[in-house]
């Protein structure tokens, strides 16, 4: 394995805990691969893994192919070589516009930002106990609203040297005014009361102008694929 896989794995294996966390999924690592249970969407299992070996490859793409309803999530830079195995497997590319993304902590703001309109109120708490953290030291929610609309919401957890953000969220009527910048700041501002260096996310790509401007760089591309059968029914309703 080159540095810049074992380098990769490291950020996967930092990132699927504090997301997983922070969303309370179920996990498992029975196929020697990061899966989790996605009864918010799927009802079935997402596989994880990071710039895989041929054999590797094969192997999780046809635990994926057993259901229709499971999903394989490749990080790394050759996209046409995975659709090449996926298609060979019976699977097809759902997408591949997602991000990794990171961020030195340090470049990031401290201190919760000035809202400047007297109606907003940001409110950033602490999720569950350390026991519901799973392995992630804390999880911290926070919203910005104006009276009871929430205008932005998002979630970071502390994994180690990680801060793992996700869910960040901006009200549909309200995008593009700055308030996911400001949410973005109040959390990294938590995230560094403790001693994390890097900041890591999946990023839409709506998110990736946002988390650029705000210094973040792209680490990998997240190549989704998922059994043909699924693709095909998905285009019957469409």
């Amino acid at each position: 394995m080159t540095s810049g896989s074992t380098e990769l794995a490291a950020l996967l294996d930092a990132w699927f805990a504090g997301w997983t966390a922070l969303r309370s999924y179920r996990t498992s690592f029975n196929t020697g691969y990061h899966s989790a249970l996605r009864l918010d969407r799927s009802g079935d299992w997402e596989y994880f893994i990071s710039d895989p070996a041929p054999a590797d490859f094969a192997v999780l793409a046809a635990k994926v192919a057993e259901d229709d309803n499971r999903a394989m999530c490749v990080l790394g830079p050759d996209i046409h070589r995975y659709v090449r195995q996926a298609h060979a497997a019976g699977l097809g590319m759902l997408s591949a516009s997602e991000q990794m993304m990171a961020v030195r902590m340090e470049t990031q703001d401290n201190q919760d930002p000035f809202l400047g309109d007297p109606d907003l109120t940001l409110q950033v708490d602490r999720m569950g106990g350390r026991r519901a953290a799973s392995t992630c030291q804390a999880r911290f929610s926070g919203t910005i609203a104006r009276g009871r609309l929430v205008l932005a919401s998002g979630k970071v957890a502390i994994y180690g040297d990680y801060a793992v953000f996700d869910q960040i969220e901006t009200h549909a009527a309200h995008r593009r005014q700055g308030y996911g910048r400001l949410l973005m700041q109040s959390l990294a501002a938590r995230a560094k009361e403790y001693p994390v260096t890097t900041g890591l996310l999946l990023a839409s790509t709506d998110g990736q102008r946002l988390y650029t401007k705000m210094g973040w760089s792209s680490v990998s591309a997240v190549t989704v694929l998922v059994p043909r059968a699924r693709l095909e029914q998905d285009m019957a309703r469409a």
